[in-house]
């Protein structure tokens, strides 16, 4: 299946960001010009590959057969999951209004948001990721993924599917924390996944919901707090005016660019920030790809 590729849209920048700049993050995988994502449909598992063809398309293809709709299905999750539905325009000229950060992110023109596969993904993404530094998050999340995801042999390549709620319910949390995850943690996570299965949590509610409702809702689940509801409507839900004001490292790098390292609270951000609205998770986006370019060593 061909995908018309909207204007700017860069390829590498953003499958490298999807996965951290390091060939595989998770369930993410980009090796030699394609993207690889192993896509859920209902119980399903369908192994998808995603590759510019140079007249303005990516080509989808999936690597495990399907059925006669199953190509189109993974076409349309994996246009989603590269944020191939966002309008960059009015954020381009957020940046011309402001020269800092267009001189700090400047070089990442094409770069699109891109997204977890679902919302049962990000929460568990984000619940590995508090606080602890990206290093560990990854290494954290890469093992669940290794350990409780169904792995699929193709093209060469070992892809994995992010962990199912019904997997990560049955590992238990004992099973979990042998994953390295923290007592509590496991805990949240085990939660989430039983909230997931029994309702508790409804994706499709939520995407009708405006940003602070949605997030008022998110917190309502053990564990969730308001930076790990906000990763989660940046992620599952594609918000892109949602500012994770508590995100320490998103400070930090305020404040160093913008006031000489000078700290800035979570209230400073947030008011700091309005200069970017309505594109404050894209701007956050934009900054956080910076930031790992250059912990991968390739800014």
């Amino acid at each position: 299946m061909r995908i018309p590729l909207p204007e700017p849209f860069d390829f590498d920048l953003t499958v490298g960001h999807q996965t951290h700049y390091r060939g595989r993050a998770g369930a993410d995988l980009y090796d030699d010009g394609t993207y690889y994502r192993v896509l859920w449909r209902a119980d399903r598992l369908l192994a998808a590959a995603a590759t510019p063809t140079g007249d303005g398309s990516l080509d989808v293809t999936l690597l495990n057969g399907g059925l006669p709709d199953d190509e189109a299905f993974a076409g349309e999750r994996m246009a989603e999951l590269l944020g191939l539905d966002v309008d960059l325009g009015g954020f381009y000229g957020v940046l011309e209004r402001d020269t800092v950060l267009a001189a700090t992110v400047g070089n990442l023109r094409g770069l699109r948001p891109t997204r977890a596969e679902s919302m049962f993904e990000a929460l568990v993404q984000s619940i590995v990721a508090q606080q602890i530094s990206g290093v560990v998050a990854r290494v954290i999340r890469d093992g669940l993924v290794r350990e409780l995801g169904v792995s699929i042999a193709v093209g060469g390549h070992d892809l994995f599917a992010f962990p199912s709620p019904e997997a990560v319910l049955a590992a238990g949390i004992d099973g979990l924390k042998q994953l390295k995850l923290s007592a509590r943690k496991a805990e949240y996570i085990h939660g989430i996944a039983r909230d997931t299965l029994e309702g508790e949590l409804d994706p499709d509610r939520l995407s009708t919901m405006g940003d602070e409702e949605a997030i008022a809702e998110l917190v309502g689940l053990r564990g969730v707090g308001r930076w790990t509801a906000e990763w989660v409507l940046m992620r599952a839900l594609g918000r892109l005016d949602v500012l994770p004001a508590g995100d320490l490292a998103l400070r930090r790098t305020v404040s160093d660019l913008y006031f000489d390292g000078a700290g800035i609270s979570i209230e400073g951000l947030a008011e700091f920030a309005q200069r970017w609205s309505p594109y404050r998770g894209l701007a956050t986006t934009y900054l956080f790809a910076h930031l790992r370019r250059l912990r991968a060593g390739v800014a």
